[in-house]
């Protein structure tokens, strides 16, 4: 069975320990859903580059669905909108 993780408004340094737990609590695919993100910070984007690469690691899913605008543009900002492409489906 496959869980959906529901990313909160503010991704900011308040919320990367927790989110980093929820992420090790993962036994096989990441699915994301970042519908209500407003706000992406350094360090969730850290954990964000990190679990994609462990996921690839283990073959693994790694998905993010439904991204707010205002994740899109923050990814960008970033240089990780490549977090959002399909190959991170596999």
């Amino acid at each position: 069975m496959m869980t959906v993780l529901c990313l909160p408004a503010d991704m900011g340094t308040a919320f990367a320990k927790h989110f980093l737990q929820q992420l090790r609590d993962q036994a096989t695919d990441i699915v994301l859903d970042g519908g209500a993100v407003k706000r992406l910070g350094g360090r969730c984007f850290e954990i964000l580059l990190s679990a994609q690469k462990t996921a690839h690691g283990r073959q693994a899913r790694f998905f993010i669905q439904n991204p707010s605008v205002e994740f899109q543009k923050a990814l960008e900002l970033l240089g990780g909108t490549f977090l959002l492409e399909k190959e991170n489906n596999q």
